[in-house]
């Protein structure tokens, strides 16, 4: 198997996990992995090639591998605002790549992972064939990649597997992200900066659930199509504050700051397609949160900055 985008949060958590790995892994990333995870993986017997590239052209290309794992990709909401064409430039790019490697290798399976965005606002869950609806240049950046990949899957007959994801919990994730940042403010004694007004609602999961439905995923255990991977479980963005605050024993204060030019109210995925294959969420969304925000506080206590700490993590 062969994973794009090994070094983010999503791949590295999957290379730091505890689930059954196939016994040979390309990593392309156009950051170097980091070196203790790869040790990790190596003590397990898994023989690990590095490649450290933008694109699966020229030396990057994993070969006659049977799976390719998509986590590469622009995923930052607030840069695509400020700067649409990067998000439309890296996704769309990504997926012309993949597809066109794909062609070249007809035989392998493709894994690539969504986000519950490309479906737009909803208060009730919306199933995979819910129209496209996507409303800020990030989620329509993902849609179109996804629309991409689907165009030359049913061209040339090829095996694709989507799977979105809701927003993600762990101690891997970038620094800006909400838990991050509210920890980051709460250890330091600040009030925990916000947009808007914080009622903004999101379906939480543990980035472990979704790592196992991804070993779904390259073990075939799904066969081609899409699947939303969500707890269905949702918070605002205050709850998550509060989560985080009562994790650490701290009182919580926060403050407005000027929402998103594009902020949505809500979004809901109906994950029975994937029940169906047996997968469930294990780990309670409030779970992840708390002990993701302990991890950080000690980190915190320790004297290590969060944004140093993640990219150690990450």
């Amino acid at each position: 198997m062969a994973i794009f985008g090994a070094s983010g949060f999503v791949g590295s958590s999957l290379l730091a996990s505890p689930l059954s790995l196939p016994s040979t892994l390309t990593l392309i990333d156009p950051a170097e992995p980091d070196p203790a995870i790869l040790r990790t993986a190596r003590r397990r017997n898994i023989r690990i090639d590095v490649r450290q590239a933008q694109t699966l052209r020229n030396g990057a290309d994993p070969g006659n591998v049977d799976v390719l794992l998509v986590l590469a990709g622009q995923t930052d909401v607030d840069q695509a605002l400020a700067n649409p064409a990067l998000a439309f430039d890296a996704n769309g790019t990504i997926a012309v790549e993949v597809g066109e490697w794909w062609r070249r290798h007809p035989s392998a399976r493709v894994v690539y992972l969504s986000s519950d965005e490309v479906l737009g606002v909803s208060d009730s869950p919306l199933a995979e064939q819910a129209p496209y609806q996507p409303t800020q240049p990030y989620a329509a950046s993902k849609a179109t990649a996804e629309m991409t990949l689907r165009c030359y899957s049913d061209t040339y007959g090829l095996d694709l597997i989507l799977i979105r994801s809701c927003n993600l919990v762990g101690g891997r994730q970038r620094a800006r992200k909400l838990i991050p940042t509210a920890v980051h403010h709460l250890a330091a004694g600040e009030p925990v900066p916000i947009f808007g007004t914080g009622q903004q609602s999101r379906e939480y999961l543990a980035v472990e659930d979704l790592c196992n439905a991804l070993r779904l995923a390259w073990e075939g255990v799904l066969p081609p199509g899409m699947y939303n991977c969500t707890s269905a479980i949702s918070f605002t963005v205050l709850d998550v504050i509060e989560l985080v605050g009562a994790a650490l024993g701290l009182s919580v204060e926060h403050v407005s700051v000027p929402d998103r030019l594009v902020h949505d109210r809500a979004y809901s995925m109906d994950p029975s397609l994937l029940h169906s294959f047996g997968w469930k969420s294990l780990t309670s969304p409030i779970e992840a949160i708390s002990q993701a925000a302990i991890d950080l506080y000690a980190a915190c206590r320790s004297g290590e900055d969060v944004t140093t700490l993640l990219k150690r993590r990450a």
